[in-house]
């Protein structure tokens, strides 16, 4: 539950941003709606086509949905995230929980882990494909297009308004509201999650890219068909996203809170935020950047 409804929260900011701020007194046209939102939708799917390139450090609310356990969100993790274009492949190596450092042991235990699982995935894959670097590139093909389709029935699942010209965090920004569209038939479950929000969003006119978000859920939010968790509407996601390399943008912070329901009847309360700073671009097309050669059976490195 947690992953998708992160990854959908972070998708809809691709196409949102609001709060009240003063707007700009300025007399020039915007520009229009269509011209907008395909410069908008482009940078956001170059982004999402590459945004497993770069590995960063993330800083978590722990969420809690064990029907047996504590239900909602509570201390919080940090670790160093290395992605890969086999989503199954990504290293999340947890290093600090609740502001303490885990042990070199702890460490240990997990990298061993990773790396025995990484092996039994690379084997299946090089049964399908027995050369490394041709497998590392297809992998990442799949991977962009997947990025590009989930963007793509993101933006299908809203209906977007421009409302003006603003000033935000010193720069010149095109508001634009948002709303489900109801005609829309979404084929992810990031797209249908984000056919349950309507909200507002700041775009950064010059670079043409989503500042940040707020949105608030107009219906309830579903997991396992509800069996395991349902978020209540009114439900509210904050989020931004800030130039990381270059020209390109990804997210660097989102919050989600609001009351629902655990295994059909336990009350479940999230409060949940995430920060992801530190992002370094990883070289070469490994499917497992973390590791070193050992698991690879090429020339590797760890990223620094």
């Amino acid at each position: 539950m947690t992953l998708v409804l992160i990854r959908a929260a972070a998708l809809i900011v691709t196409a949102a941003a609001a709060g009240t701020f003063p707007r700009a007194q300025e007399s020039r046209p915007l520009p229009s709606q269509e011209t907008l939102f395909k410069a908008v939708q482009d940078n956001l799917i170059r982004a999402e086509r590459i945004d497993y390139q770069y590995a960063f450090r993330e800083r978590r609310t722990d969420i809690h949905t064990n029907v047996f356990g504590k239900l909602g969100t509570g201390g919080y993790t940090v670790s160093d995230v290395y992605p890969s274009a086999t989503a199954t492949l990504t290293y999340r190596r947890t290093i600090e929980r609740n502001g303490v450092a885990l042990s070199a042991k702890e460490l240990a235990e997990q990298d061993s882990a990773y790396r025995k699982h990484a092996s039994e995935v690379l084997q299946r894959l090089a049964a399908e494909e027995p050369d490394a670097k041709r497998r590392g590139e297809a992998e990442g093909e799949r991977a962009a297009q997947r990025g590009q389709r989930r963007i793509a029935d993101v933006i299908n699942a809203l209906q977007f308004k421009v409302q003006g010209r603003a000033v935000h965090e010193g720069v010149s920004a095109i508001v634009v509201t948002f709303t489900p569209n109801p005609r829309a038939m979404p084929e992810t479950r990031q797209g249908r999650i984000a056919q349950k929000f309507g909200g507002t969003a700041w775009i950064d006119e010059a670079a043409m890219e989503v500042m940040r978000l707020e949105a608030k859920a107009i219906d309830d939010i579903s997991f396992g068909y509800g069996l395991i968790a349902r978020l209540g509407a009114g439900t509210v996601a904050t989020a931004t996203r800030r130039r990381i390399d270059g020209d390109l943008w990804l997210p660097t912070q989102l919050t989600i809170k609001g009351r629902g329901r655990a295994a059909v009847f336990r009350p479940l309360v999230i409060d949940f935020k995430a920060d992801w700073f530190d992002y370094r671009k990883l070289e070469g097309n490994s499917l497992t950047p973390f590791t070193d050669a050992r698991v690879e059976g090429e020339p590797g490195s760890r990223p620094q």
